[in-house]
């Protein structure tokens, strides 16, 4: 009798249990609550968006004419300078010992030049031994000119106002050794905004064409500016055109190496397939896609999209949706495909 007694009442826990429930706790099938959203067709004007990065207006790498052993940095990177200045100088021991020999060779040829200027005057000097003397002067004027161009070479002057973008030099290092230019000045009171330009849009794009831009660095803040030219030569690997646009700069809050984001507006107005910017996910492969809704079986099924360009209203839809069909919008990231879903 006790035998009976436990499969009995296993039996009555099994009836009790519903066969959906029963299922959904086995097997996690349990509808996943999302929000659905309908695709759209609406107007907008095409907009072309690139990543760009700012370069300055002017770049100049500065060497020294000589070499040495550096003896003083008179700036850092970052620091105004004029046309002019002194920037930085070289160990002159040498070159000022050999100005100096040089110079009291001058002299001494001056002086013996004036002497026996008056001899030959009065015909008392052969006039091979004057032409000798004439000589000897211009070859110390020479020297001496060589000597002092030397030591002048010791020193490194801006060839122009700007800013130092980079320092690459220290007192006690030797110009030989380095692999890059000692300083380089910029000019940044205009900056150029650089992004490629891929071969089938490169016709949409002009020069004195007005561009728009944020920078991420600046809290997204926007600026304008004029495309400055285009390159008419496609890189040879990634087949794009170089685009510049041309900003003013004057407050130096734009500095070469900020990633920008460059939206170009056309004056082409279309209509275009958009869906919200949240409803998009990529997979393993790198693979857009969106959970198109499957009305009668209540699932989402995993739909692969090939993405526009953004626009205010959403996000634009090349590929592999229709206007109509219902996406889901909220609540994806619980998803996988076919799951059940309610809304």
């Amino acid at each position: 009798m006790k035998k009976m007694i436990i499969p009995a009442m296993a039996l009555c826990v099994l009836i009790a249990c519903s066969p959906r429930e029963n299922q959904n706790s086995l097997h996690g099938t349990k509808p996943t609550p999302v929000t659905t959203v309908v695709v759209k067709k609406e107007k907008g004007v095409t907009a072309l968006r690139y990543s760009g990065t700012v370069g300055a207006y002017q770049s100049i790498p500065i060497n020294f004419q000589t070499t040495g052993t550096v003896q003083e940095v008179l700036v850092d990177a970052g620091d105004a300078v004029y046309k002019g200045q002194l920037l930085a100088t070289l160990d002159q021991s040498d070159a000022k010992n050999m100005y100096e020999i040089t110079l009291s060779q001058y002299q001494q040829a001056k002086d013996a030049y004036g002497r026996l200027k008056t001899v030959y005057e009065k015909g008392s000097l052969p006039e091979i031994k004057w032409v000798e003397m004439e000589s000897k002067l211009e070859q110390a004027q020479s020297a001496l000119n060589i000597a002092k161009n030397n030591l002048d070479k010791c020193h490194m002057y801006a060839p122009v106002n700007g800013m130092v973008g980079r320092r690459n030099i220290e007192p006690g290092m030797s110009s030989i050794s380095l692999t890059s230019a000692p300083l380089e000045l910029v000019d940044i009171r205009q900056v150029y905004i650089k992004f490629s330009v891929p071969e089938n849009e490169v016709a949409k794009i002009g020069k004195g064409m007005k561009a728009g831009f944020s920078v991420s660095a600046l809290s997204d803040k926007e600026f304008r500016g004029v495309v400055a030219n285009i390159s008419p030569v496609a890189d040879r690997i990634s087949r794009t055109y170089e685009a510049r646009i041309l900003v003013p700069n004057n407050d130096f809050a734009l500095k070469p190496g900020m990633v920008c984001d460059v939206k170009m507006e056309t004056s082409m107005e279309k209509e275009l397939v958009l869906i919200p910017y949240q409803s998009i996910s990529k997979d393993n492969q790198n693979n857009v896609f969106v959970f198109l809704v499957d009305l009668p079986a209540k699932k989402a099924k995993k739909q692969i999209i090939i993405i526009g360009q953004y626009q205010d209203a959403g996000l634009e839809v090349i590929s592999g949706l229709e206007p109509g069909q219902i996406i889901v919008n909220g609540g994806k990231e619980k998803l996988s495909d076919n799951s059940l879903i309610s809304w």
